[in-house]
């Protein structure tokens, strides 16, 4: 049996080591197009290079593993030289409109990244909703947070653009 006070000495150190809580971003813009259309703008995963202004291009690239599932993979080229991240699709749900994907590497000062970008009904438009939770890496995470709302503002920016188009 534990001593008492050894129990308490083991959750003072947890508690000082504290839990890594993620740090979480979710934007969302109203979009006044139907929901179906904007799917078909957003929905494929490497569609991000028709949108998203900071990326000049998408390789898509696909991976079956033993159990014959595919693992979609998507290099993003960012504009400026800024270098090449890589993430993989985790999840899709076409019905539901949305997509869930992982940082693998690149450029971004963060880990264990995941995010979602879905397309909800509102109205006779549509709402973006883009989320991410991760941890900052090489910046405060101030800095992090700023960033990556950085990147989901002029994704769903240039989201409004195309659908309007």
């Amino acid at each position: 049996m534990i001593h008492p006070a050894s129990m308490t000495a083991i959750g003072a150190a947890v508690l000082a080591a504290g839990p890594a809580s993620a740090l979480e971003v979710t934007r969302s813009r109203d979009i006044p197009a139907p929901p179906a259309a904007v799917w078909a703008l957003v929905g494929d995963f490497c569609a991000i290079q028709n949108w998203h202004p900071q990326v000049q291009r998408c390789i898509l690239s696909g991976e079956d593993d033993d159990d014959g599932i595919r693992a979609q993979i998507r290099g993003l080229v960012v504009k400026g030289g800024q270098g090449t991240i890589a993430e993989v699709e985790t999840a899709r749900d076409e019905t539901g409109m949305s997509y869930s994907y992982s940082f693998i590497q690149g450029p971004l000062p963060v880990r264990a990244y995941n995010a979602t970008l879905a397309v909800r009904p509102n109205g006779a438009g549509s709402t973006v909703i883009w989320s991410a939770t991760f941890d900052a890496e090489g910046m405060s995470d101030t800095d992090a947070v700023a960033d990556i709302t950085g990147v989901f503002d002029a994704g769903l920016a240039g989201i409004a653009r195309e659908a309007a188009r």
